[in-house]
């Protein structure tokens, strides 16, 4: 099977933007700028491999068998085997609708393949264009367009035939006058651009706006994860990591160096979790990242290394999340561990709940030494339902030798369960201590 990257863009959009006045700059910039509201249309030559179903879809093919790297125009990401869709995958020009209002580009909208009701809609119908002036005049509008235009815009660009489009959006991305979602487009589309053109220069533009700390965050973000996509890109990241002081920054590094998933990265990932020195928020980000690329030995392991009593609990819960029986045995271990801190204890008790292991629980309530922990067994239990946990509330509500306190929390436990009201007055009955009696006159008279 071969792994397809289906990437999301948005051909449709329901809220309408509007942009600067359009360039005159070209005469398809005036002969747009020209035309009376509505659609303006008008096709040109998309690249080898471009083709679409003409309404929903854009699709170019990849090196790999039968591969197709896809943007669907219903806002819908998919991945997997495309084999279905390839049959609906014709070659054919591009037709480019832009909606026109007072003389503005508000709206995007690219098609491949045959004619259909979304591109047959009437309109001004500019005829074929050539690729080169449609490329260029579709990056100016794309570096002047509000939120919402730019990525349609560059992909509209991006699928011209015999285009060189990186140096130009390389521009657009380190123009700090822009606006971000424009520079965010652009360097979406950058390190593409340049491995399908040869161009070495493009892509560094984006380390170059990773290491400027006057730059907006978000546009530093989008580079982060441009860069890691390249083969040399976690590397680099590792290295400029120390010289980056926004947080969020530092924590988009370990994700996207993480999700890489190579042995050298896991342990860059996972010495970042283990830093002392390092702020306790990307710790936890190096751990739940960890999570996603580790098997449950790994995290246990990482587990007994680790300083901090809230990164020691992502690490249970990461383990819950896993839910193999390795896991499960290891949280027993940790409610059963004295030397454990309680808090602790208490979420492994809660995520054997959340994974089912009631029956465990129940054999392990005896055993625990702490009333805190007790009451959270019950409260686990309960919340799990059923004939024998209602079986084993009663025998607690019972039980001489048990805290009174222990026994109240039952007593309340089981009356939320729905058991019938001549159940608690049998209870009532049945019962001596003074404090389960009151809570049961409590209880019978709230029904």
């Amino acid at each position: 099977m071969t792994r397809i990257s289906i990437l999301l863009v948005s051909a449709a959009l329901a809220t309408v933007f509007l942009s600067p006045p359009q360039s005159q700059g070209t005469d398809l910039a005036r002969r747009v700028a020209s035309a009376r509201d509505g659609l303006v249309k008008m096709t040109y030559a998309p690249r080898e491999g471009i083709c679409g179903d003409g309404r929903s879809f854009i699709a170019d093919a990849t090196p790999q068998p039968r591969g197709f790297e896809m943007w669907f125009l219903d806002g819908m990401s998919l991945s997997g085997n495309m084999n279905d869709l390839q049959s609906r995958c014709e070659r054919g020009p591009v037709r480019l609708l832009l909606v026109v209002r007072d003389r503005r580009v508000v709206d995007v909208q690219p098609f491949v393949g045959p004619s259909s009701a979304a591109t047959e809609r009437s309109g001004t119908d500019l005829g074929t264009v050539s690729t080169t002036e449609v490329s260029r005049y579709l990056l100016d509008l794309a570096a002047r367009a509000p939120d919402g235009i730019a990525g349609n815009a560059i992909l509209a660009a991006s699928i011209a035939d015999s285009v060189r489009i990186a140096g130009q959006l390389a521009s657009i991305a380190r123009n700090t006058a822009l606006n971000e979602t424009a520079r965010g487009a652009a360097l979406r589309w950058l390190v593409r651009a340049a491995d399908r053109e040869g161009d070495r220069e493009a892509p560094q533009v984006a380390r170059a706006i990773i290491e400027d700390e006057n730059d907006r965050p978000e546009v530093r973000d989008r580079a982060v994860r441009v860069v890691g996509e390249t083969d040399d890109g976690p590397a680099y990241l590792r290295t400029v990591y120390g010289r980056l002081s926004d947080q969020s920054l530092r924590e988009r590094v370990v994700r996207v160096i993480g999700e890489r998933g190579t042995s050298a990265d896991v342990e860059w990932v996972r010495s970042v979790a283990l830093d002392r020195n390092e702020r306790g928020g990307i710790r936890e980000r190096a751990v739940r990242v960890l999570g996603e690329t580790s098997d449950s030995r790994a995290l246990r392991d990482l587990y007994d290394r680790l300083d901090e009593a809230s990164l020691r609990e992502r690490v249970i819960r990461l383990m819950a999340d896993i839910g193999d029986a390795d896991g499960r045995r290891w949280l027993r271990d940790i409610v059963e561990r004295r030397s454990e801190s309680v808090s602790l204890r208490e979420r492994a008790i809660r995520s054997l709940a959340e994974m089912g292991d009631v029956a465990y629980l129940r054999s392990a309530y005896r055993s625990v030494d702490d009333e805190g922990l007790r009451e959270r067994i019950i409260r686990s239990v309960a919340e799990a339902g059923g004939t024998e946990t209602v079986e084993w509330l009663r025998a607690i509500v019972r039980d001489t030798t048990e805290r009174s306190s222990v026994r109240d929390r039952a007593v309340r436990l089981l009356a939320e369960s729905g058991v019938a009201t001549s159940e608690l007055v049998t209870l009532y009955d049945t019962v001596s201590d003074g404090e389960v009696r009151d809570r049961l006159v409590n209880l019978l008279a709230e029904r």
